[in-house]
């Protein structure tokens, strides 16, 4: 006998109200599960428990989450068939539940046992999540914690998400993330359920993907930063095939689906300078990769002055070959082509392309954007794949064929935009998706694009709605959300966890709950768990204050350069890179720094020698110059270490600001800053 269980809907949500506060340790879960009851009791996990499966198709799964408690409770926790519970058990079952949702899930927690119940191994991996949560964190940890048990409130629940498509968008391309990061990423999402990696994989910045028919692809000049530009190594490479088959299979362990993105035809500065002959013009300069906030020296704006040539057939050629290998190494239904932010005026300006305009009879550059867009779909499709594209595709593609989904990143006219016109659409708008984006304080110093004047909070994640303003019809096509990150300016992988958590959170709640049952207080009531949760798995997030370290004051100032000094002692905790800004917030004149650097116990060690204005100024061409680089080489935990900098009024002494500082350990995972303080 399968023990199956269904609680009444009207039931469970006169529990669900009776209950106090989200706060109480059965109720900390994120996502919010659909329908949650507390009850009395609690499982004790000891080293005598064990975990049943009672179908061969659970087997990975039980096994897989056998390996997780078994690495931090040190028990054996055998992973054995059974057709039913026993005592001091966690029973894993494919059972017919309510919800079919292969997703779905039901679980229920007495003092006996744990039964997790579903008609899919995703749904019991889902279940898996939930009894991680309920957990204490330290059931994350990567290190052996002896107890004599590990506690799981008494509870029961129904649970089942809102949408199929709850992704998170990592630009690997402007910088290069390693295989153990993307894997550090997949074990977080899977924890918040969160199903879908898109992979930014090729822009101007980097090709990060193996090609074996153009190996030129991952030459050196298409993915190494040299020169002037060089960067730190592990900012600079590619994944090579089997590197990517080891990420997809452990994706698909933890029930997420990579998504891989070729960026054609703008964004596609790799191939142009590997293949002359493919780009629409002869710009070719630089002919290698550089970081993104030097597009503006070299091409004057932030995009390639050299996209692909549409009239060109052997461009087709090529990227069929880049396509075919892509979809063969990616099980993902969808591959997604790119198609963003083309500088049309690139090719309105060839008289080649108005030849071959006129030719085919086009009026308007948007039909030969819907052209290239039309070979890419079928090239695409070719390969029993799916496309999908960034909503600038949709511009005069009125041929463009349904299957083609569409990421909708301008906002709730682009979800709109789609879904009326019968495409499916995964909603990821740059407010409140974007998590390059401030997320609370524009001069707090965490690395944030600066062009954006919104404030991408919680609040506002948790505000937002991406079936908002559209009929029941339409709301069909809406696949999910996305949040998308850009590694342009927070390169460092603590950077980008600060960027992102505790945002990614927000956007689990919201892909997985309905809107009606979506609270902001009662989300950030269940957060501070989940604080604790992070800092087991060794992952910087945000705090109010961000980055700041100290200030300036107008009474700190001369018409004379002095050194003023902030102590950073908290800030310093290992060994790494650190980076030093200067955010003028107020006054008539601003703030002129000459130099900057790190003393140890009153000993210079580390010194950045330019000249900046803590300006006003922080816009489209972000250049940074009020950032300072320093490095600790030499951690010693018990020293006194001070930032100082020699500094004058620029115009006057009437300034105030921030002084901003943030140490990044050169390994990731290994360290926090939350655990000096």
């Amino acid at each position: 006998m399968k023990y199956i269980f269904h609680f009444s809907l009207s039931i469970l949500l006169t529990a669900s109200l009776a209950v106090k506060s989200q706060t109480s340790a059965a109720l900390q879960i994120i996502p919010k599960p659909s329908l949650i009851k507390e009850a009395k009791g609690t499982f004790l996990l000891t080293s005598r428990t064990t975990i049943t499966y009672d179908n061969e198709l659970a087997a990975n799964k039980a096994k897989f989450l056998s390996g997780i408690l078994r690495r931090s409770t040190g028990y054996k926790m055998p992973a054995i068939f059974a057709k039913h519970k026993s005592k001091n058990n966690i029973h894993i079952s494919i059972s017919q539940i309510k919800e079919k949702h292969k997703e779905a899930y039901e679980l229920l927690v007495d003092n006996d046992a744990v039964i997790i119940n579903a008609v899919d191994t995703a749904g019991l991996f889902n279940g898996f999540q939930s009894v991680l949560q309920l957990l204490p964190a330290g059931i994350l940890s990567e290190k052996s914690i002896k107890r004599a048990s590990w506690p799981i409130p008494a509870v029961s629940i129904e649970d089942s998400p809102r949408f199929s498509w709850r992704g998170y968008m990592f630009d690997v391309s402007r910088t290069f993330y390693s295989v153990s990061v993307l894997k550090k990423y997949m074990d977080v999402m899977s924890l918040y359920k969160l199903n879908t990696l898109h992979l930014h994989l090729t822009d101007d910045q980097g090709w990060r993907i193996e090609i074996k028919s153009h190996p030129e692809l991952t030459s050196k000049k298409t993915t190494v930063f040299v020169g002037k530009q060089e960067q730190p190594a592990e900012r600079s490479g590619y994944y090579t095939q089997e590197q990517i088959k080891d990420l997809v299979r452990y994706a698909a362990q933890r029930n997420i689906t990579i998504v891989p993105e070729i960026d054609v035809p703008g964004h596609a500065w790799p191939i142009v300078i590997t293949n002359p002959q493919l780009g629409v013009n002869k710009k070719l300069t630089p002919d290698y990769v550089f970081p993104f906030l030097d597009s503006w020296q070299y091409w004057g704006f932030q995009f390639t002055p050299n996209p692909l040539d549409p009239s060109k057939e052997e461009v087709y050629t090529y990227l069929a070959d880049v396509f075919n290998e892509v979809a063969d190494l990616f099980p993902s239904s969808y591959i997604h082509f790119g198609g963003d932010e083309v500088v049309h005026r690139l090719w309105e300006s060839e008289p080649h392309i108005k030849a071959f305009m006129k030719e085919k009879g086009y009026t308007k550059i948007a039909e030969l954007q819907s052209y290239f867009v039309g070979r890419i779909v079928e090239i695409i499709r070719k390969k029993g794949k799916k496309p999908i594209g960034w909503n600038d595709i949709l511009d005069g593609a009125d041929n463009l064929t349904k299957e083609t989904a569409i990421m909708s990143w301008l906002g709730a006219k682009a979800v709109k935009n789609a879904a009326s016109n019968g495409f499916y659409t995964v909603a990821t708008p740059t407010a409140p998706l974007y998590f390059d984006i401030t997320q609370h304080d524009r001069n707090d110093g965490t690395m944030s694009d600066l062009a954006y004047g919104n404030i991408n909070s919680i609040d506002e994640i948790l505000k937002y709605n991406p079936t908002s303003g559209l009929t029941k019809e339409e709301e069909k096509y809406v696949l999910g959300v996305q949040a998308n990150i850009w590694t342009a300016l927070p390169q460092e992988v603590k950077d980008v966890n600060v960027q992102n958590f505790p945002r990614l959170l927000a956007v689990a709640e919201i892909g997985w709950n309905k809107e009606e049952t979506k609270n902001t207080a009662e989300f950030e009531e269940r957060l501070p768990k989940h604080y604790s949760i992070l800092d087991v798995l060794k992952i910087d997030y945000f705090t109010k204050g961000g980055y700041i370290a100290g200030k300036w004051k107008a009474s700190d100032l001369s018409t004379n350069f002095k050194t003023l000094t902030w102590d950073v002692s908290k800030k310093v905790y290992a060994n790494g890179r650190i980076m030093a800004g200067f955010f003028y917030t107020n006054g008539e004149s601003s703030l002129k720094v000459k130099n900057v650097k790190l003393l140890e116990n009153g000993k210079e060690i580390s010194v950045d020698n330019h000249e900046s204005l803590a300006d006003k100024f922080r816009g489209t061409h972000k250049t940074k110059s009020f950032l300072y680089y320093l490095k600790v080489d030499n951690y010693k935990p018990n020293a006194k270490y001070t930032l100082s900098a020699d500094v004058v009024g620029e115009k006057g002494t009437d300034s105030e600001g921030n002084v901003t500082f943030n140490l990044s350990p050169y390994q990731p995972f290994i360290i926090t800053e939350a655990s000096k303080n």
